[in-house]
């Protein structure tokens, strides 16, 4: 027997805005490495979470955004292997980006604010 957590709306909303904000920090700490390749991703997941926001939404479209946030997190290549860096001539060695200091804080609460979204079930 499957039972399903049924979340109301107004949760979900305030969820979604939980989302959108750590989507506003992560793409602002992003845009701070102009070669980084995985901000055309986020800004179209803050873009579509926003839309959600403002013209409402179905559980099912919750569901995908949070798929389309979180596909990008695992395995090799992916944005979990990303940290904002630069190479510097001068010193040979990759420095951090100002700016990026709350990258991780950021790329973690986007991730479980994203998760959130997904309705859970018990058996």
């Amino acid at each position: 027997m499957t039972f399903s957590i049924m979340v109301s709306t107004e949760i979900r909303h305030t969820q979604l805005s939980r989302l959108v904000d750590a989507l506003r920090d992560l793409v602002g700490t992003l845009e701070q490495d102009d070669s980084c390749q995985w901000t055309p991703h986020f800004r179209r997941c803050l873009a579509h979470a926003e839309e959600l926001l403002s013209t409402g939404f179905t559980q099912e479209q919750l569901a995908e955004l949070s798929t389309s946030v979180t596909h990008c997190y695992g395995g090799m290549g992916s944005f979990s292997d990303y940290a904002p860096g630069r190479f510097e001539p001068s010193t040979g060695r990759y420095a951090g980006i100002p700016g990026t200091e709350n990258f991780d804080t950021f790329a973690g609460a986007t991730y479980e604010r994203a998760v959130d979204l997904r309705v859970v079930d018990q058996r």
